[in-house]
């Protein structure tokens, strides 16, 4: 009869370790969601709506085409296409080795993108359209929370390799993202 219970230590030490994965899940999902975004700035405007970055594994981006000649024109710049997006991968602690392009899957991906509208706004993977500027200046920062985002402004001025309005773009994102969560815990 002992042997039927679990100890409640053990329960909690799971629901934890189930929680770490989760926010660690939540937060790879948000950085890459972010890395995605700037698909558009390094490959231009040619190749922005034929091809969409949608997954990262390890240092490897993989990435949907419109069809087998697109692919076969990005294959022929993918040297000069990681070296715009390494920059990008850096300053979100990420590494890019490699990209694979394929066709198959376009269809579904492009249809999970709602007239490029997703892509345009996955830099912005918290912040609700419904919340005006207006909203986000009734929010304010106590002292250790400005400290923590005077910490990470410095942090992302320290990082050589981004230029100042992507510096600027992610510091804004995370401020507004962190100014969001705030809204919605409001009474």
């Amino acid at each position: 009869m002992k042997d039927e219970f679990s100890k409640i230590s053990d329960i909690l030490d799971t629901s934890v370790r189930t929680f770490n994965r989760f926010g660690q899940a939540f937060e790879k999902s948000k950085t890459c969601s972010m890395f995605f975004s700037f698909w558009k700035d390094v490959v231009g405007k040619k190749f922005e709506k034929l091809s969409i970055p949608y997954e990262l594994k390890g240092s490897i981006l993989f990435v949907s085409a419109a069809s087998p000649a697109v692919i076969q024109e990005l294959n022929f710049f993918k040297k000069e296409i990681i070296e715009k997006y390494t920059p990008y991968a850096e300053g979100l602690n990420l590494k890019l080795t490699d990209i694979r392009f394929d066709y198959k899957n376009w269809a579904s991906i492009k249809s999970q993108m709602s007239d490029g509208e997703k892509s345009q706004k996955s830099f912005d993977t918290d912040t609700p359209d419904y919340y005006t500027k207006k909203d986000y200046e009734t929010i304010g920062l106590d002292n250790s929370e400005e400290a923590d985002f005077e910490k990470l402004k410095n942090t992302l001025e320290n990082v050589k390799s981004l230029p100042l309005h992507l510096k600027e773009k992610m510091f804004n994102n995370a401020l507004n993202q962190y100014k969001a969560k705030k809204l919605r815990q409001k009474p």
